[in-house]
């Protein structure tokens, strides 16, 4: 994965009175959005300031026996008509003040950028990547404070101090397959305590979010492929 430099680089934060918890990647049990729903509310129990902004919407549907099974969340959510996720109404039935829930629904791509200039951190909580997970990159290049469940592929994003990682991996206890036998379970209590660490120290925050802008420098597509495309042109002349 790469990303596109000239879109996701950092920008002035927008001036605002809310401590503002961004969360993005489509809404599934893989993603752990019901274990950023479990922090969160905890979180903003204590902050009232605090507001959860999402971009979740999945087009291809989402099963709610998925995101209950790990016990954090009431996986039960509706569609409208538009296919769309109610995000807000679900955050709201599983303890989330309807003040405190913002879902931006369906996004382009190049409006990513603003979402990411008003946001405070950003929290990933997947309990896999594949790849280095995209919309994280994103958040990173642009500046932003970013927690990061340090399981698969994360790892290759993070380093000691260009974002926020959550070491507290814990195999599945349930849904168990061979094909998720890699997968790590996320911590709520220590995603609790990086959002209060985010919270009480910006200059701290600020600092990781700077740092991880500058290591996704190297990040870019071109720079990611490049290496692959003369590895092909190589095997072709050595045919």
């Amino acid at each position: 994965h790469g990303i596109d430099s000239s879109l996701f680089y950092p920008r002035p934060k927008r001036k605002q009175n809310r401590f503002v918890v961004f969360s993005g990647g489509k809404l599934e049990y893989r993603k752990g959005q019901d274990i950023v729903v479990a922090a969160f509310r905890q979180f903003a129990k204590r902050h009232s300031d605090a507001v959860l902004a999402t971009v979740w919407q999945n087009p291809w549907g989402v099963s709610p026996n998925d995101l209950g099974t790990a016990g954090h969340v009431d996986g039960d959510i509706e569609v409208d008509e538009n296919g769309c996720q109610r995000i807000e109404k679900w955050a709201v039935q599983n303890g989330i003040s309807s003040s405190q829930i913002v879902d931006f629904g369906k996004v382009p791509n190049t409006l990513m950028p603003d979402i990411y200039a008003q946001a405070s951190v950003a929290v990933f909580g997947s309990r896999c990547e594949g790849g280095t997970n995209m919309v994280a990159m994103e958040a990173m290049a642009s500046g932003v404070p970013c927690i990061l469940s340090a399981n698969t592929g994360h790892l290759d994003l993070i380093t000691e101090d260009n974002c926020f990682p959550l070491f507290k991996q814990s195999p599945l206890t349930i849904q168990k397959t061979k094909e998720t036998s890699h997968w790590r379970e996320s911590d709520i209590e220590e995603l609790v305590d990086a959002l209060e660490r985010v919270y009480h120290d910006r200059e701290e925050a600020n600092a990781r979010g700077s740092n991880g802008a500058r290591f996704m420098r190297d990040w870019t597509w071109e720079r990611r492929t490049r290496p692959l495309i003369d590895r092909i042109q190589q095997s072709i002349q050595d045919q």
